[in-house]
């Protein structure tokens, strides 16, 4: 995928107009105040996932080519209790996976409908392909092994001070399948699919919503 780094970004804030509304997504959602670009997700064909492995129960997967997808992350500061500083932390609103150019998924009809329904996540989100989940195996006490040591990670590089509040995870380090894991502030997640003419999926928006 190509594209300037302004025509990212205006479309990123175009698509957050778009599908984040509180008509969309509930009263209390928030709109991303700054995005990221957190890196390239290694797709090795077949469906991708942003769930919280441990508590989402099926969710929602996205059919994305095989290949290596920019993502962007839209963030935000929340704070919980405005009398205690160590509730203040960066959060994941918003994640657009664009598989197409920019110019493509500005031109497509963005008027598609979601799940029209959620899938729950609590604390921490990881966006992964299928192949990168088989990678992970096994459980421990059902939660991938590489969970605790990415949340040392995020808590050692300090969670409550930065906006880059996430890691990426290598899972098998001979394909570079991947996955990002990203702290979230809300207990459900959405999502649409931008298409082409011939349904093929040119951007994923995902949004974490609180209905």
């Amino acid at each position: 995928m190509t594209g300037s780094g302004s025509d990212v970004q205006r479309l990123l804030w175009r698509l957050a107009d778009q599908y984040t509304p509180v008509e969309r997504c509930g009263p209390y959602t928030v709109r991303p105040t700054w995005f990221d670009h957190v890196g390239n997700l290694e797709v090795a064909g077949g469906p991708v996932i942003w769930e919280t492995p441990w508590r989402t129960d099926g969710g929602f997967m996205h059919e994305l080519a095989a290949g290596s997808h920019p993502v962007h992350v839209g963030g935000y500061a929340r704070t919980r209790d405005r009398w205690n500083p160590d509730s203040f932390r960066y959060t994941a609103s918003m994640v657009v996976i664009m598989v197409a150019e920019p110019e493509r998924i500005a031109e497509a009809d963005w008027d598609v409908e979601g799940y029209d329904d959620i899938h729950h996540v609590e604390d921490y989100a990881v966006l992964w392909g299928e192949e990168a989940m088989r990678a992970s195996l096994p459980l421990e006490d059902g939660v991938p092994s590489f969970i605790p040591d990415v949340r040392e990670r995020i808590e050692a590089k300090g969670p409550f001070l930065r906006r880059d509040n996430w890691v990426e995870a290598v899972l098998d380090d001979q394909a570079g399948l991947n996955a990002f894991v990203l702290p979230i502030a809300t207990e459900n997640l959405t999502g649409y699919e931008i298409v082409d003419d011939e349904e093929n999926v040119l951007c994923l928006v995902l949004v974490a919503c609180d209905w």
